[in-house]
């Protein structure tokens, strides 16, 4: 095993989400991915869904490789959306998993100690059984706004519910969820630790300032609430 990536919760202020259903064709994505890693994401989550899982497994892990390869060369963690075997397979810093994916446990005994684990809580409920976990570095909370970006993403919690789940929080919350550049500042007021997004990365028109402005914001909501409470 090697050792795990040391979790940092800077990595969730710009954390970049895309799968290849997410560009305009497969020969945009790696491009795009490049070019939003290089303008300063703090992290990437390569999340293939949908109509994708038609591609073979062999593709599907090419494909996490050459995201592996960006992210290595500027330095931040690769998280795999649900599924722990290309993570493992990859050497993937982190894994990412939702309520209705792998349970959370079955994760955490496979990859706990050598990997960065985020687990999505959406609810009161979720996150108070998330506080009683022992390995998990994070959790991504929304749908903050309504999205078109995830079919599943279920009902739009808004920012006041989004800061009450944030102090609920033992850990580390990135907000996700229909996020755009006009509402950064307003959703990291919550106290989350960074936001989540899809369209907002992949639509920027210059993403270096753009990211820059992010982190500015977030430095300005105060970093302080960017401390696990642990």
């Amino acid at each position: 095993f090697r050792s795990k990536m040391k979790f940092n919760p800077t990595m969730l202020q710009a954390y970049f989400i895309a799968g290849t259903q997410d560009v305009a064709s497969k020969t945009d994505f790696l491009p795009t991915v490049e070019r939003i890693v290089q303008a300063g994401a703090t992290a990437f989550q390569f999340r293939n869904k949908g109509a994708v899982k038609t591609a073979s497994r062999d593709e599907v892990v090419e494909l996490a490789r050459a995201c592996h390869q960006i992210t290595q060369k500027y330095q931040i963690p690769l998280f795999i959306d649900d599924d722990v075997d290309l993570a493992l397979t990859v050497g993937a810093e982190g894994i990412h998993v939702g309520q209705k994916d792998e349970r959370i446990t079955s994760v955490l005994e496979r990859v706990g100690d050598q990997m960065i684990v985020g687990l999505s809580c959406n609810t009161a409920a979720q996150i108070t059984a998330a506080n009683q976990l022992n390995g998990v570095d994070y959790l991504g909370t929304g749908t903050v706004y309504e999205t078109n970006s995830k079919a599943d993403a279920g009902n739009a919690l808004g920012v006041d519910k989004l800061r009450e789940l944030v102090q609920m929080s033992n850990f580390p919350v990135v907000a996700i969820g229909g996020i755009t550049l006009e509402r950064v500042a307003e959703t990291v007021a919550t106290g989350a630790a960074g936001i989540a997004a899809i369209s907002m990365f992949i639509q920027m028109t210059d993403p270096a300032q753009q990211i820059a402005e992010i982190k500015a914001t977030i430095a300005q909501a105060g970093g302080a609430a960017c401390s696990p409470k642990k």
